[in-house]
């Protein structure tokens, strides 16, 4: 299947010649892709040109859940019955430069689509064959799962998660994709809804080896390193902030120099994959 993917764009060379190098299409094999890369492909190939352009998203919602429902169509009870649809414009498309390939493009933008809404096809066209296939791949990036988790209040810092990935404390992926992990949902879910102990900040102090008048500072401190968030603050007026010490104990035992696990990190056997996530 052939897509345009990428937008032309000037090029500096090695003796800082600046070229134009134009746009392109590129081959993509759809049996490469996860279902939901799929259908957008599928999608973006219906499009004039090939080219990613107007989208039609179903957000998992009926029309008659919408607020604006009655404003637009009155008592419609059909149309109340049909799936809500949205429109999406503004691909970022790459540069003809660019070392991404058109399957990570696929699949870095496939996940930027929320976990309820996936794709149907271009606007007036018919849907995508992977349409269904497309709606049942449910999986999350990290970055998908930081706002996953707010939503369910239970904020985490990027720093927080990547202090974390490489402790074996978070879950583990369900899947690698162009190298980069995936969560299932349900994973992510049995840890928000975990219940660990909480410590107050001297508690933290005292297993991380502080002492002293500015103990509780350098606990602070280190744990605003490791990206850690109070996860509550106990009971008074002088209540002390609270942090999950399931979270703390992970983190301090992977430090280098700091037990089994760490040496373990430092060799790379709890290390993360050296790709960024999408």
């Amino acid at each position: 299947m052939k897509l345009s993917l990428r937008k032309g764009c000037n090029v500096e060379d090695e003796a800082t010649r600046v070229r134009y190098m134009a746009a392109f299409s590129e081959t993509v094999e759809l049996d490469d892709l996860t279902p939901r890369a799929r259908a957008l492909a599928e999608a973006i190939h219906a499009c004039p040109g090939h080219q990613p352009l107007d989208i039609v998203l179903r957000t998992g919602r009926l029309k008659g859940d919408s607020p604006n429902f009655t404003y637009i169509w009155g008592d419609n009870a059909a149309k109340a019955a049909e799936p809500e649809q949205v429109t999406v414009r503004n691909w970022s498309v790459m540069r003809a430069d660019s070392p991404m390939s058109a399957v990570e493009w696929l699949e870095r933008e496939a996940r930027t689509i929320p976990l309820s809404a996936y794709p149907v096809g271009p606007v007036g066209g018919e849907p995508v064959p992977s349409m269904e296939a497309g709606a049942g791949d449910q999986y999350l990036t990290r970055d998908s799962i930081l706002d996953y988790m707010r939503n369910r209040g239970y904020p985490m810092d990027v720093k927080a998660w990547d202090t974390l990935r490489g402790t074996g404390h978070l879950p583990e992926p369900g899947r690698y994709v162009c190298g980069r992990p995936q969560w299932k949902p349900e994973a992510i879910d049995a840890y928000v809804n975990r219940d660990p102990e909480l410590w107050p900040i001297s508690r933290v102090a005292e297993f991380l080896g502080y002492e002293g008048q500015s103990a509780t500072g350098s606990a602070r401190k280190q744990l605003y390193r490791w990206g850690f968030t109070p996860a509550g603050r106990a009971p008074g007026r002088g209540g002390e902030s609270l942090y999950a010490a399931d979270q703390i104990q992970a983190a301090q035992s992977a430090r280098p120099g700091k037990g089994r696990r760490g040496a373990d990190r430092e060799g790379g056997k709890f290390a993360a994959p050296d790709v960024p996530p999408y």
